[in-house]
């Protein structure tokens, strides 16, 4: 039995990782999930747009929370 304390990430060694999803808010209000290659952001379980990599994601629901 092992005493790791994280998970493991078992993409690690991939040439092309795809993208770990991943979810924003109180209550999780946002989520990014694997998409493809991307990342589709999901609001209150609809699906508002498509992004290329976690990094866009993650402004578009920074710029997004804001206008709400």
């Amino acid at each position: 039995m092992s005493n790791q304390k994280h998970p493991t990430v078992s993409q690690i060694l991939d040439a092309n990782p795809f993208p770990i999803g991943f979810v924003v808010g109180k209550d999780w209000e946002y989520a990014a999930v694997p998409y493809g290659n991307q990342l589709m952001i999901i609001h209150n379980g609809q699906q508002i747009k498509v992004c290329r990599n976690e990094k866009s994601a993650r402004n578009f629901i920074a710029k997004h929370k804001k206008t709400k």
